[in-house]
């Protein structure tokens, strides 16, 4: 049966103005119990250690850190470089040497527009967040000082993970990028530059440019997904406690302040990046709709390898809302795997405390009487306070939202089975015309 203060005299009450360090003390305790084979660890948050560098040299080599005003204007004239300047040079100076329709680039002003866009975007958001939260509240430092060591252990090993992250994304984006740039370069004749009449140098100014560019471009913005990837698994590590901690069966009033605090974390979060999902999913969808109607436009006269480009940008921006949409979606499915836990509990704790409590006045006389309508009390008060708890739960839709639409599994499939909709009605309009 759940522990009640009615109950149990000795039982500590979890009131909302209780100490951070008593609950933490409390939480450490319970863990051995949980898993005995894992050692406790022994892991000293201190915010000024290897995680807050790694992250700090991992942000200042992509051109992206705002903490300092020196940083930061080198970050805001690298990005207007790589994001506008360099891509509208393109836009007007990249041309094909001659006429013929399969070497026109059709699709060069969807990509240039697309990568802006998303670029920009993402660069806005890294930019705006590092200036308002810093450091340690743009990867909820704060947040992760109140929890267990376990946490702030694991936690630890995922904001130093992020580099790796960020690499499995970039580079296979990457070797795509260089591979279908090979082809580009070689079999289709560009225009010279101006005051420029080496092909050899006219090429390799371009495809640095383009390059650079391109790689600052994509970098900007998976970097952002990686950094929600961060703060959605810190959550996920709370909710998976939560969730261990509803085996002791402690007291109600202490999960429901925990999992209020978790709630309360999640808000926090969907409210410093819903701006960048929702419109990095827009530019996403857009791009992805837009290259299918261009890509069935040109079927006829263009090379199926000068859309490659094309291919590879819808591929990152695909890779990148999809950790989003996965992160998201597993602090959703925890939040149901939490209810169903806590409903389970209530039911077998209301089915075991039933058994016993039936009052015979005629058989059970003066003091066994008197207990046993004590002990009644006592078993409704604490079905009472369970059954709130349940309620609690099931009542908050805890995860991520963006602009009131939680990001779950089921926000996923609505989304993909609507967008497979106005492919299949784009495709068939374009291919009847």
């Amino acid at each position: 049966m759940w522990r009640s203060r009615v109950s149990n005299p000795d039982f500590r009450d979890f009131s909302s103005d209780m100490a951070i360090e008593e609950r933490i003390d409390l939480e450490e305790t319970l863990l051995p119990s949980l898993n005995p084979s894992r050692p406790r660890p022994d892991f000293d948050w201190n915010q000024s250690s290897a995680h807050v560098k790694s992250f700090k040299i991992t942000i200042r080599t992509l051109q992206l850190d705002h903490s300092e005003k020196w940083w930061s204007f080198a970050s805001w004239t690298v990005g207007f470089l790589m994001i506008l300047v360099i891509p509208i040079l393109r836009l007007i100076f990249l041309k094909p040497a001659d006429d013929k329709s399969n070497h026109q680039l059709v699709f060069q002003p969807i990509v240039v527009v697309v990568g802006i866009l998303i670029s920009g975007v993402s660069f806005i958001f890294l930019s705006q967040s590092m200036r308002k939260y810093g450091i340690q509240g743009i990867l909820h430092l704060d947040i992760a000082a109140e929890e267990t060591a376990q946490i702030r252990e694991e936690y630890n090993k995922i904001i130093q993970r992020g580099a790796i992250q960020l690499a499995k994304l970039f580079f296979p984006a990457l070797v795509l990028y260089v591979l279908q740039k090979c082809w580009f370069y070689i079999n289709i004749p560009l225009a010279s530059l101006p005051h420029l009449n080496s092909k050899v140098a006219n090429v390799v100014i371009i495809s640095v440019l383009v390059g650079i560019s391109w790689i600052f471009q994509t970098t900007t913005f998976l970097y952002s997904c990686v950094l929600f990837w961060k703060v959605c698994f810190l959550q996920e590590l709370k909710m998976k406690l939560f969730k261990d901690l509803l085996l002791q069966r402690y007291d109600p009033e202490f999960y429901f302040n925990k999992y209020a605090s978790i709630i309360k974390c999640l808000r926090s979060t969907s409210r410093r990046f819903r701006s960048f999902l929702a419109l990095t999913g827009l530019i996403t969808v857009f791009s992805a709709l837009a290259s299918m109607y261009e890509v069935v436009v040109h079927r006829s006269g263009t090379s199926i390898f000068m859309s490659g480009e094309l291919l590879v940008l819808n591929i990152v921006n695909l890779t990148g809302i999809g950790v989003c949409l996965k992160s998201a979606s597993k602090i959703a499915h925890l939040h149901r795997r939490i209810v169903k836990e806590a409903s389970s509990m209530h039911a077998k704790a209301t089915f075991a405390a039933s058994k016993g409590y039936l009052l015979t006045p005629g058989k059970d006389q003066g003091f066994e009487f008197q207990e046993k309508v004590e002990q009644f009390c006592q078993a409704q008060d604490a079905w009472s306070r369970r059954s709130a708890l349940v309620n609690f739960l099931t009542n908050n839709s805890a995860g991520i939202s963006v602009y009131g639409f939680v990001l779950d599994r089921f926000f996923v499939h609505t989304s993909v089975g609507a967008i497979l909709t106005t492919v299949w009605f784009f495709l068939g309009r374009s291919l009847t015309n």
